[in-house]
Parts: C-alpha cells; structure tokens; sequence
C-alpha cells in the first residue's frame, strides 16, 4: 500500500510535526495543481435539507449530522492568502482543505499560476463527494463508476436478486451511493460514503484505517468482491425463478489468451486468464496504443520444456473485449535500490482507442480518468469525466473534474492536455 498523505488523527493526538506536515502537503499542492474555479460553499439549513437515500434499499445508518454551514463559510472568507491558512489549527482534513483552496483563490498575488485557456468556468453544486478522512482515493474511484452508465444499469437491473440478499450489501451500498450523487448536501452523503467504505473494508481489511491508499487498488477489490457476488446471486436467482448476470462479467471482464512456445521442439502451453482491468508499463512520452501493444508483445521467459530447453517464448492475446476498458498506468515503481518512487513522466492521452483481439476488433472512447498528483509519500486524487447530463446523441464534450466535495466543467479536450503526467487509471468504452 502507499502512504500518499500524513495520517489524520484527532486533534488531541496530533503531534506538532503532523501538523506542519499536512500544512506544507496543501500549501505544496495548490501551488502546483491549482486551477483558477470559483467554487462557492452552499448554505445549507435544516428547514432545506429534504434529500434522503431510498428508504427502501438502504442499509446504513438513517440519521445525518445536523449542521449549520453559515458559521463555515464565514470562517473561509477570512483567508485572504496561504500564510493565513497554513497557521489555521483545523481538526478537520477536509475543512482544512476546502479553507485552502478557498484562500488560494482569493490570493491575487499568484492567481496567474491558476491560469487555463479554458472558458469553461462554471462552478458546480452538486455531483462531489465529501473527504471523510483521506478518502480521495474512494472518491475518484466511486466518480469514474458512476460515469460507467451501462455497468451502473445493470447493477440496477438485477435489483430484484440482490436485494433479496443479506451477503449483497456491497451493491445496495452502492447504489445508495448513486442515488443521492446529484444531492447538494453532504450531510446526506457522508453516512451512505462511510457505510460503503465499511462494507468494502469487511473483505478488504487493508482500507479500514484513515490513512491514504491506493485507488487502483480500491477500486480493483470493489470489482472483484461485486464479481464474487455472482454464484450466490445466480444461485438467489433460480430460487426466484429468474436470472442473474453479473454486471462486471458482462461489461468490464477482459479474456486473455497466453501462449507460451519452446524455442527449441515448438511446444505450445496455452492458458486463458480473465481481468477486470490491465496495468500498461509507463513508456515515457508514449501514447495509451504505444503502451498497450507493449504489454502485448512477445517475451521471452524461462521455462524448462520437456525437450532439455530453458527458453521459452510468452505471447499475450485479448480473446474477448469488454464494454469499458479499464488501464492502469503504471507510475509507481521501485528503484534500483528498492525505493518506492513515482514517475511524473508524461504519456500521450488519447481520446480514441483502436483494440485488436482474437476474434475482433472495437473502438474506445475516453469517458473518465483517475489523475494523481503528488508523491509515494503524500499525494491526492481526482477523478473526471463524461459530465452526466451529457446527450450522447449530440456530444459537446463537457466532462466535469471531480475534487472531492468541489466539481467543475472542463472538457475531455483538456483533460488529455492537463494530465499527462496524472494519468493513472484511464476508462475507456467502446462504440464499435
């Protein structure tokens, strides 16, 4: 696992140098991440607070914190620049961090670093999700999942199996989650966000605790655990007299096909393997294509064949392709010396992808993207993409950047253009 950020504890047990060290982590992201977007905090009351997840399928606590948001945003208009933010003693990670960005904005000494040729600038009240507690990682992950439309659909369309089953709480949490995204009150979010956070930990232990964590992982144990649903749920089904198709078999599975060939006698071995997403080498410079067919290409291994050679040839095919390809760029590595380190090396993002497999071939289109930002030992995540109002009969390539709690437009355009040193986790859906 990576430690991205410092560990967030109560305020009491904060020592003086985590503090100083969450400062300078905040302070070193807006200067070099920034982007010049107003986002204004919404007042929220009692009396206005009417959204509330679907009564029926929930399954986490029903109670909200109640909280007046005035007294917040008042405090946020008394930063004026990042000195005044960087002495603020804030018990709270994401009030700290919305206090910073909100400073940063206002700090026209240095707002030219914020600069973009973007005219898209429109601030957005709904759709983010709430840090609560060095959580980007699920945040992003949660956005690019509810940019899938199709694989959402069908986790809806067999809400009449799994909510019949106790053990499915990972789909009904999710879809709670999905139900309130357009709310503009955290306050509703949070309980749904912590209680999904929860049921992923149960079989992912590793994701309990508050500290930063990898999102390819999370969102990999996410799919894997949806996908281990299935033979109960086929199993629920028939009992129903109905049918169940796992959502992440019919649109994110991919097939590979290895073949392996001695040199010397050409005795070929031959094993299928299924994934839910492929992690691409980082070719510094190089396009998502130029990655892809490298994890293809042959290599050579070691392997003892019955004929007395040791050399052996590993080819790798894609027998069937999913709906929504999903690439990891592989940025995190380890040195020579075993270090853990990040490569901020640029790729060239495409919008279009041309994919080749055994028995056919399918065109990718970009749809949503998990950028990092930061180093293996502090860093924070964001998710983008497709906005989700967007007509795909009259696309206009309005795309939405989610930063936890604040979203706003961009296009898909300038994502390609903005994160090519980012670029982590890339989706892609296919329309041919």
């Amino acid at each position: 696992m990576f430690l991205f950020r410092p560990t967030v504890t109560t305020s009491d047990a904060r020592t003086a140098s985590q503090k100083e060290a969450m400062r300078n982590f905040w302070r070193w992201l807006l200067i070099n991440y920034g982007r010049k977007h107003r986002i204004t905090p919404v007042n929220i009351t009692n009396a206005e607070r009417t959204d509330s997840p679907n009564p029926e399928r929930s399954s986490s606590p029903a109670t909200t914190n109640n909280t007046d948001e005035q007294d917040e945003h008042d405090d946020l208009t008394s930063f004026r620049s990042l000195d005044d933010v960087t002495q603020a003693n804030s018990a709270d990670i994401t009030d700290l961090e919305e206090k910073l960005f909100m400073a940063r904005l206002n700090d026209n000494e240095t707002n030219d670093i914020w600069d973009t040729d973007s005219s898209l600038d429109s601030p957005i009240d709904c759709f983010g999700f709430p840090n609560i507690g060095q959580t980007c990682y699920m945040n992003a992950s949660l956005q690019s999942l509810l940019t899938l439309e199709d694989f959402i659909g069908g986790i809806s369309r067999m809400e009449k199996v799994w909510s019949s089953v106790p053990e499915a709480q990972l789909m009904r949490s999710l879809m709670d989650v999905r139900d309130v995204h357009s709310s503009i009150y955290a306050q509703v979010k949070i309980p749904l966000m912590e209680f999904f956070k929860d049921v992923v930990s149960a079989q992912a232990p590793a994701f309990w605790d508050t500290l930063q964590k990898d999102a390819h992982e999370f969102l990999t144990a996410v799919l894997e655990q949806i996908r281990g649903l299935a033979p109960l749920l086929q199993e629920a089904a028939v009992f129903m007299g109905t049918h169940y198709t796992c959502p992440v078999e019919d649109h994110l599975v991919i097939t590979m096909e290895n073949t392996r060939t001695c040199k010397s006698c050409g005795a070929q071995s031959v094993r299928q393997e299924e994934f839910t997403n492929l992690s691409l080498d980082l070719i510094p410079g190089g396009s998502v294509e130029e990655m892809l067919q490298e994890y293809l290409k042959e290599t050579e291994v070691e392997f003892r064949c019955d004929c007395g050679e040791n050399t052996s040839s590993c080819r790798s095919s894609l027998l069937t392709l999913p709906q929504v390809l999903i690439l990891q760029l592989k940025r995190f590595r380890y040195s020579p010396f075993f270090e853990l380190e990040k490569a901020d090396d640029p790729v060239l993002l495409i919008r279009d992808l041309l994919v080749s497999s055994t028995q056919d071939g399918g065109c990718y289109s970009l749809i949503s993207a998990i950028s990092h930002f930061g180093s293996t030992e502090m860093g924070h995540y964001i998710s983008e993409g497709i906005h989700p109002d967007n007509n795909p009969d009259e696309p206009d390539d309005l795309w939405l950047t989610y930063n936890d709690s604040m979203v706003f437009e961009t296009s898909g355009n300038l994502v390609c253009e903005q994160q090519e040193r980012g670029a982590y986790i890339l989706f892609y859906k296919r329309i041919v």
